[in-house]
């Protein structure tokens, strides 16, 4: 009966477990999508812009799809689509500090 019981309740257990881990890292994790914020920020010096972000990590405006500002336990960084030489779109993390 142990067995049984095991097999039923082990993927139960690790769905919860996933679960409550998918939302703490959702609570850590916030974006800004408000561009005043955003401008604010550059602004007065905290974080770099996705422009500058693109270049450190070695691509160019014109390679820019999209980004997105984030923030996780109170360092900033950046989320910016570009497309590669090769034509291939990718999603790069770069600190905005």
């Amino acid at each position: 009966m142990k067995p049984v019981i095991r097999r039923v309740l082990a993927p139960i257990f690790l769905a919860l477990a996933l679960g409550l881990a998918g939302t703490g890292l959702a609570m850590a994790q916030a974006c800004i999508d408000n561009p005043a914020e955003i401008q604010a920020l550059i602004s007065q010096g905290q974080i770099m812009s996705q422009y500058e972000a693109v270049a450190v990590a070695g691509y160019s405006v014109d390679q820019v799809l999209n980004y997105r500002l984030c923030q996780d336990g109170g360092r900033y960084y950046w989320i910016v689509g570009v497309l590669s030489a090769d034509g291939m779109a990718q999603n790069l993390t770069v600190s905005a500090q």
